[in-house]
């Protein structure tokens, strides 16, 4: 399959299961709710992650909806992810840097009159901060994905937090994960593209979040789900 071929098939794969609609209505109407959207991203999480588990094994059949399991499933990976966002946090705070600090600094200049000392310290610490947590980013996505994924190709928990093991596995399979951002950026300027004409026509704007939501979790699987059928024939 081509590469754009594999793009496309990301989008309508879901719809080749003869019952998507039952798998699947649950999930939409739950990003559909303002108020239980955080739990709908919770449950599309461990829904993608069944959804890579049997790509995995060579199946784009979609999971049966498992309210518990998936729950579980997406709770988990997001406090795995939670974990590597803390490491960024806690070494700023070490430097005085942290959330805290920054909101102490902000105080100060407001009160000192916006003493221009106090607004280049400040704007030093934001700016170092922003620095720091984009570098942690480009490098604990990448493991923690590939964690994500020896934990959907072995089934063993333990693998999510096995950071060098995670890391080393993700230089090994390099040139599958560079394609895979590849489909990732273009999904997110493909969202952010429908998105704007939506917002533009004002009614639109209402259906923004379950769009962005579902068609984002469901192509990502379809895309993670071909990474990890790549890394496991290896």
């Amino acid at each position: 399959m081509g590469f754009l071929e594999e793009f496309k098939e990301g989008f309508v794969y879901a719809f080749e299961d003869k019952r998507w609609l039952n798998k699947l209505w649950v999930l939409v109407l739950l990003a559909l709710i303002p108020f239980i959207s955080l739990l709908s991203v919770i449950l599309f999480k461990g829904w993608r992650f069944e959804m890579v588990k049997n790509m995995s094994k060579g199946s784009t059949e979609l999971p049966e909806f498992n309210f518990i399991l998936m729950l579980k499933q997406g709770a988990l990976l997001w406090a795995v992810m939670g974990l590597h966002i803390l490491i960024p946090g806690v070494l700023l705070s070490l430097l005085g840097m942290g959330t805290v600090n920054l909101i102490g600094d902000g105080y100060a200049v407001i009160a000192s009159g916006f003493n221009s000392d106090e607004i280049t310290q400040t704007g030093t610490n934001i700016g170092v901060s922003f620095l720091v947590y984009l570098i942690w980013g480009i490098i604990s996505l990448p493991v923690f994905q590939s964690g994500m994924i020896r934990y959907a190709l072995t089934g063993k928990v333990k693998t999510l937090f096995n950071a060098p093991v995670n890391f080393l596995f993700f230089i090994k399979n390099l040139h599958h994960f560079i394609t895979f951002y590849i489909y990732w950026l273009m999904l997110l300027a493909l969202l952010f593209f429908v998105d704007s004409v939506l917002a533009i026509t004002g009614i639109g704007f209402l259906i923004i979040p379950v769009l962005s939501i579902s068609a984002y979790y469901i192509t990502s699987a379809h895309e993670l789900g071909s990474l990890a059928q790549r890394v496991s024939k290896r």
